[in-house]
């Protein structure tokens, strides 16, 4: 969806994870597409707080930010607005 000039578009990162409900959807509206997991395409085991870790230095470095720190959020962190 695009709004003002802006384009919105979630982020998912697949780190480890049974792909079984993705054969239900069309990820992204891209027909014939397979979703992955990262530790499938790494080929080895992965921590969850290095790949987020590794993922918020990486996506603040691209967009500019140098004070970027990943925390780790409850279940009932992610219902709270005012973290964002």
């Amino acid at each position: 969806q695009i709004s003002q000039g802006i384009a919105s578009h979630g982020l998912a990162m697949n780190h480890s994870l049974s792909l079984d409900w993705f054969d239900r959807i069309v990820p992204c509206g891209l027909e014939g597409r397979a979703v992955t997991t990262l530790e499938r395409e790494c080929g080895t085991r992965l921590e969850h707080e290095a790949v987020q870790a590794r993922l918020v230095e990486c996506f603040a470095r691209r967009f500019g930010y140098d004070d970027v720190h990943a925390r780790r959020l409850d279940a009932d962190s992610w219902r709270d607005a005012s973290i964002f």
